[in-house]
């Protein structure tokens, strides 16, 4: 197993939150007003973590506004990806990766569309792919050197086939841009894995060489048994993949789904989600990832590397 970081909310602990309130980028604002908050933030999961993430979840050039930020959007990609290493050239640790974290395109549209969001229009496809292109694109031409050492490619929390489906296209069409590539698909309650199974079946049975691993973001620990025992099911006959898995801190239900339901459960402590999680730290013979999603934090992912040893 290998432990991830935890979410990206985790650096609003180290920087005003009302800086962040009224800004489209959420986290990712912290790349251009905070950087050195974000430089120790990604040192400090290094002590605990194999891999960390980019803070890029939602940037992108359609809400991205340069007279606003006062900085050039090709800017902050390159110091996404530059503060990331620099932090890992620092802490000097052994086998330490670094992931170029690419939010849904659903990400970038308000009302936290990652959870529902639906591509079955004429021209979503070609839509779809062409936003990750250009924006894959954008990334290493603002960094072409920082881009090569980038180890994970992560497009997370997407709501529908048909995005996985461009995606696989496009690291098909590029060779996975030479990297190790997962996908993940949301999954905020027991009625929306009827889609991520749909999604992750039609990703794994491509047995695409360029999709190193598949799974599921931003979900309730108690979702897990049936999430994990739906993952055994599908990795079955795919032992070569990857089994991606970041719950969320958060209480149940998810605030930002249209999911109604009588039984609200709180968010659990960092000792009650480590304990969870770690259960599924044998998922496909060990051939696993594990980290945090929503309100995560080191102390999350510290219990859980801490019950790794």
């Amino acid at each position: 197993m290998l432990v991830l970081d935890a979410g990206s909310t985790s650096i609003l602990s180290k920087i005003p939150v009302e800086k962040l309130e009224t800004s489209r980028l959420w986290t990712s604002e912290a790349l251009v007003q905070f950087p050195k908050e974000v430089l120790q933030h990604h040192k400090d999961y290094l002590q605990v973590c194999d891999i960390i993430s980019t803070f890029t979840y939602q940037l992108d050039e359609s809400i991205y506004d340069e007279q606003v930020e006062k900085v050039p959007l090709l800017e902050v990609y390159s110091r996404s990806m530059a503060l990331a290493l620099q932090a890992r050239e620092e802490v000097k640790l052994p086998k330490k990766y670094v992931a170029l974290t690419l939010g849904s395109h659903a990400a970038t549209i308000p009302g936290a569309m990652e959870y529902r969001m639906v591509y079955d229009k004429p021209g979503d496809f070609d839509m779809l792919y062409n936003f990750h292109k250009k924006r894959l694109e954008q990334f290493q031409s603002s960094n072409p050197e920082a881009f090569k050492q980038i180890d994970y490619l992560a497009f997370e929390s997407l709501p529908h086939i048909t995005e996985a489906l461009a995606l696989h296209k496009l690291l098909t069409d590029f060779k996975g841009w030479n990297k190790r590539c997962w996908i993940t698909s949301t999954c905020p309650d027991l009625k929306s894995l009827d889609r991520v199974k749909q999604i992750l079946t039609a990703l794994l049975d491509t047995n695409s060489e360029y999709i190193w691993g598949v799974g599921v973001n931003c979900c309730h620990i108690s979702l897990l048994p049936t999430i994990t025992s739906t993952l055994s099911d599908l990795f079955k006959g795919h032992a070569d993949k990857t089994v991606m898995l970041y719950p969320d801190g958060r209480g149940f239900p998810n605030p930002y789904t249209t999911s109604l339901t009588s039984e609200v459960k709180p968010a659990p402590s960092p000792e009650e989600w480590a304990d969870s999680s770690f259960e599924y730290s044998k998922l496909n013979d060990g051939n696993v990832v594990v980290g945090g999603c929503c309100e995560t934090d080191i102390r999350h992912v510290s219990n859980l590397r801490t019950k790794c040893h």
